[in-house]
């Protein structure tokens, strides 16, 4: 199968997420002074990975996610402290977060010849600055962020609003290229759009969910791509 249209997700395929979570989080606990407890990281951590899976499947808003997270987190650990005042501070520093992956730049300079979007959850504003600041905007023909879109991967319906916005796009010869099981390849499985799993980690797959193809390395992209040619 030859590919023409190439969608990626931003977090943790082109951006390390999870460096500039670290980062933000210790600034913040640093900067409202709070204990230094150790359960304090891993317990957020769990907490806002069981809300955003909630979200994924529509069951809360990102606003739930935005006013839930810290306020649990704290109440978790009986640390009498303002979760909503340090739901600000943090999501203030994580959205100045833009570190790129490694190789990452070389494989979109050499992806030229495809046409490039972007697929994410998140706010438009805050993804498109973040892309900026990374030097990595203007690979991308379009963006398409859930806010703006109005529903979120991993429904269908997200991909639909996106194939509708794309010219001449066609679900055969499109590749949705994520890090996420849940978000990015469900939602390539619901929408019939072939998915490649971005999986540095060697992450095992207990799932029911299924990627076309499997890559621990994003520069490995081209090679995968030119042997799918016709």
């Amino acid at each position: 199968m030859a590919y023409r249209f190439l969608l990626f997700d931003i977090d943790d395929t082109l951006l390390d997420f999870k460096a500039g979570e670290m980062k933000s989080l210790r600034e913040m606990f640093a900067e409202l002074q709070l204990p230094r407890d150790p359960r304090l990281e891993p317990t957020y951590l769990r907490i806002n990975q069981s809300l955003w899976e909630a979200y994924e499947r529509g069951d809360i808003t990102r606003e739930d996610i935005f006013r839930q997270r810290f306020v649990k987190t704290f109440k978790h650990l009986q640390i009498n402290a303002d979760g909503l005042l340090a739901e600000r501070v943090y999501h203030a520093k994580l959205d100045q977060q833009a570190v790129v992956i490694p190789r990452v730049t070389e494989t979109l300079a050499a992806l030229q010849d495809y046409e490039l979007y972007i697929v994410s959850n998140g706010i438009e504003p805050v993804q498109l600055d973040r892309l900026r600041k990374s030097g990595l905007a203007h690979y991308f023909r379009d963006v398409f962020v859930s806010d703006s879109v109005g529903v979120q991967k991993p429904t269908k319906a997200f991909f639909t609003y996106t194939a509708q916005h794309i010219p001449g796009f066609h679900h055969r010869e499109a590749l949705i290229i994520g890090d996420s099981l849940t978000s990015d390849i469900q939602g390539g499985m619901n929408a019939h759009i072939d998915t490649v799993w971005y999986n540095p980690h060697f992450q095992p797959n207990r799932s029911a969910v299924r990627p076309t193809y499997q890559l621990n390395e994003i520069s490995d992209l081209t090679a995968l791509l030119l042997a799918n040619q016709d």
